[in-house]
């Protein structure tokens, strides 16, 4: 992204002309290792455009996440092509249903998205950055201000936001990449694109996948995009999606010349323009007959039972470094949070799903004679002092077919695990997480409680 900062006397940087090409004649020269620029403003004061890589620009910060989640993989793709007047491939529909957009700040992105708004849309466009009058060509068009004037805004603030699910409030980076997402995605015209294949990070569990999965295919049934998922790409065979949920393969007639392909999963998934569809991980989701043996099993076990459902995420949580929801409460909280329900509520079971062998010692030792659990595969801390996440545990512990199997064995008996905690009557979870997204999407909206410890500690 490109940013004015004060004109700098002390160097002689290249001059730039300010015209409605000024942005894209300055990435020209960011490519050949340029990164700052003296524009020369007739009638208004000199200043200079200062090139910040958007990832780091991000990270960086105050705001952004102390999460591996987070930093370990870009999320911001530089943009050093994009075109403005390619609109097939600009999501412009995401500003439909407002009145006027609101910029906190003046910089290459705003200013952009300020022009196609005003080419394009019938939206007020209002700064509240002054420098937005620095750009002749623009000023005129623009109002200045220090706040929207419209109940019906969308407000872009200069600094990072990490909340993904609203439509009215974006930073500068974030709508400019939704916004412009297709154009970094392929160079495909947009006529010729029928399918979507996602690459997901070996490390992501069944919930992540199915979530990314079916929020991808809503956001992109609008293009008449179909998406799969990258054969391998994920640490389940696609026989084994394909046998227990509703996963379609790969089409015959997919190629080059008509499949985007996404390799970076947090560039993707991490946007407004995909987080703020619905999961939909609900039990059409599932194999008709995997499900029909499921419902078999938990009548069999709950019977007329009254039952508390717990749901205790793990080490590899903690050690991922997950903030605010989604980082797990400890046991001792959690085990007060149980105890004073079961008090209140007088239950017969509670129905326990971990993956952490410490914490199901501490609740059979707090609750004895309570509680009830699917024989997941449990882990240890100990086992973590040399890897982050489960899936490099499965990996240390098998290898080639073994392997395989020993992390479909996991996924059903996980499954299992979520299904039993639908069937519950209630729902107390330690932080937020995709088996919480769900038990609660498998139980229908019938469970009578549902707590997140972490938002109840906070």
């Amino acid at each position: 992204m490109l940013q004015i900062e004060e004109y700098d006397d002390n160097h002689n940087y290249r001059r730039l002309v300010n015209d409605s090409q000024i942005f894209h004649n300055a990435l020209q020269y960011v490519l050949r290792g340029e990164t700052r620029f003296h524009v020369q403003n007739e009638g208004s004061k000199d200043f200079d455009l200062v090139y910040i890589d958007n990832d780091k620009k991000a990270k960086s910060d105050v705001s952004f996440p102390d999460s591996d989640f987070y930093r370990d993989e870009i999320i911001y793709p530089p943009y050093y092509f994009y075109d403005e007047k390619d609109l097939e491939k600009i999501n412009l529909y995401l500003l439909d249903g407002f009145e006027e957009i609101f910029f906190e700040d003046a910089n290459e992105y705003t200013i952009s998205v300020a022009m196609l708004a005003i080419k394009h849309t019938s939206l007020a466009v209002r700064f509240k950055d002054i420098n937005v009058l620095l750009f002749p060509w623009l000023k005129s068009q623009v109002t200045i201000g220090d706040k929207p004037l419209s109940d019906k805004a969308i407000y872009v603030q200069k600094n990072y936001y990490s909340d993904l699910t609203k439509t009215d409030h974006f930073s500068s980076l974030s709508l400019f990449h939704c916004l412009f997402l297709f154009q970094w995605l392929t160079d495909l015209p947009k006529k010729q694109i029928k399918y979507l294949e996602l690459s997901i990070r070996r490390t992501e569990g069944i919930g992540s996948i199915l979530s990314s999965y079916n929020k991808a295919r809503q956001a992109l049934q609008r293009h008449n995009i179909k998406v799969v998922l990258e054969p391998n790409s994920t640490r389940y065979r696609q026989s084994t999606l394909s046998k227990y949920f509703s996963v379609e393969e790969a089409p015959a007639d997919m190629d080059d010349t008509n499949t985007i392909y996404v390799k970076c999963f947090n560039c993707f998934i991490l946007t407004s323009f995909i987080d703020r569809h619905e999961a939909n991980i609900d039990l059409t989701t599932l194999n008709p007959v995997f499900l029909q043996q499921m419902k078999e099993y938990a009548d069999a076990i709950i019977e007329s039972k009254k039952i508390l459902g717990v749901l205790l995420r793990g080490t590899d949580v903690i050690l991922a470094n997950y903030v605010g929801l989604y980082r797990p409460v400890n046991i001792d909280a959690c085990i007060r949070i149980i105890d004073e329900r079961l008090k209140q509520y007088n239950y017969d079971k509670i129905f326990l799903a971990t993956e952490d062998s410490y914490y199901l010692k501490r609740m059979r030792d707090a609750f004895p004679h309570k509680i009830i659990a699917i024989a997941q595969e449990r882990h240890s801390r100990d086992e973590f002092k040399n890897v982050k996440y489960i899936s490099d545990l499965e990996k240390c512990k098998s290898s080639g077919g073994n392997y395989y199997n020993r992390v479909e064995d996991n996924l059903v008996n996980y499954i299992y695990a979520m299904y039993m905690l639908a069937r519950c009557e209630s729902l107390i979870a330690n932080c937020m997480c995709s088996g919480v997204n769900i038990a609660t999407a498998f139980n229908g909206g019938k469970y009578v409680r549902k707590e997140i410890a972490s938002a109840m500690l906070r």
